[in-house]
């Protein structure tokens, strides 16, 4: 009897217990991030800006985000490369829904961000902090255009690679 394979794109949970810039134990005191004005508290980082405006001027301790930390690093978790000639014509408007992903995804997770857009002429690659939001960024580019996407996970390391080609 044949036992169902286990397919990747549907992986629901995300094993981050090996991610280096995710502290396996969480500060006592509130925290904030000068660069991206998120804010940690008791192990999770959000969003607020009123807030945010409020413990600054309280002198709460400032502390850079994970996220900020891999940009400055260079350290990405997640690689979209998006390549064919369909790419070519359309490349406004799937960058568009790029940085709609990357929107909706930073309201719940203000550590899921988009490191850095390269333009290679017939191919286009985007480098993410979080292998989720390049996993949603595949599945919305094929949502909306269709193509063939792929998605390889890596064994020894947090790396997420999503490859989206269309040709006609």
């Amino acid at each position: 009897m044949l036992t169902p394979r286990f397919d990747p794109a549907s992986r629901k949970n995300v094993d981050r217990t090996r991610d280096p810039y995710l502290p396996r134990k969480g500060p006592l005191e509130v925290g904030v991030c000068a660069e991206c004005h998120a804010i940690s508290r008791k192990k999770r980082w959000y969003l607020d800006e009123a807030e945010y405006i409020s413990l600054v001027r309280t002198g709460v301790v400032l502390r850079r985000c994970p996220a900020c930390r891999k940009i400055a690093d260079g350290f990405p978790s997640g690689v979209v490369t998006l390549h064919g000639r369909f790419l070519q014509t359309h490349c406004d408007e799937i960058l568009a829904i790029v940085r709609n992903e990357e929107r909706r995804a930073r309201e719940t997770n203000p550590l899921e961000r988009i490191m850095e857009i390269r333009d290679g002429g017939e191919s286009v690659e985007i480098l993410t902090t979080d292998e989720k939001l390049a996993q949603r960024i595949g599945r919305e580019i094929r949502k909306a255009y269709h193509g063939t996407v792929s998605y390889r996970w890596s064994e020894d390391a947090n790396l997420l690679r999503v490859n989206w080609s269309r040709d006609t």
